[in-house]
């Protein structure tokens, strides 16, 4: 039985984990701003929404107040905002806002829910990057791609922060994803897409196969592009 903690999890690809990823048995949060779907559907899942908004410094705190002093046996960090305009038309505001959920969240809740994690034993902290923070990318949105570059280093310096105490983390940096279609409709997925993108179940099962490796190990970062990605 684990606690699993998924933060941006209202729709897309944290909607479709938390869909997925838990087995009977496992407690799983969802945080995110707006009331998530799966919240009025029944599931012999112990599922919880926590609502808090990941642009704001108290977020954490709102997961704090929920999850208490229980370990923490899975913190994973799903929520991304994109660039919705050119660099230099961007406002200061709205490029400070895709930094705070993109990155500067999942650095507070590697922080503020580190006891946690460390009462789980082994813990995993796994971060959803993008192949748009990878090297020589062919990557315009600016802020979205320095947040993500951003996810990959603060993995490696949270390994080596956490390695002591048995957490490992990983940075795992998908294309391509049909986050549009539901968790269970992978073949509805690749026909909408034309096989362009990646069914969510994809990500789901590459994640799960990192949460039930032995503790002896730890996967560091993984590049996930979808095969058609012509820009990596």
């Amino acid at each position: 039985m684990a606690n699993i903690l998924i933060l941006g999890a209202s729709r897309g690809l944290g909607a479709a984990l938390l869909e997925g990823l838990p087995r009977k048995g496992d407690t799983v949060f969802g945080l995110s701003r707006s009331e998530p779907g799966w919240k009025r559907r029944k599931s012999p899942i112990d599922r919880h929404w926590i609502e808090a908004d990941l642009s704001e410094l108290g977020a954490v705190q709102n997961a704090r107040r929920e999850i208490g002093k229980a370990p923490v046996d899975a913190l994973i960090h799903v929520a991304g905002i994109w660039d919705e305009a050119a660099f230099e038309e961007m406002h200061d505001d709205e490029i400070a806002e895709i930094l705070d959920v993109d990155l500067r969240a999942f650095l507070a809740f590697a922080r503020g829910l580190a006891p946690n994690l460390r009462r789980a034993g082994h813990a995993r902290i796994i971060a959803i990057g993008s192949t748009n923070g990878l090297d020589n990318g062919d990557m315009t949105a600016v802020a979205y791609s320095a947040a993500k570059f951003g996810l990959r280093g603060a993995c490696q310096a949270l390994r080596q922060h956490f390695r002591k105490d048995g957490i490992a983390v990983t940075c795992l940096s998908p294309g391509s994803i049909a986050s549009d279609v539901a968790y269970g409709a992978g073949e509805t997925a690749l026909q909408k897409h034309r096989g362009k993108r990646m069914p969510v179940e994809d990500i789901v099962a590459m994640i799960r196969c990192i949460l039930d490796l032995s503790p002896a190990a730890c996967v560091k970062e993984i590049a996930m592009p979808a095969l058609k990605d012509e820009d990596v």
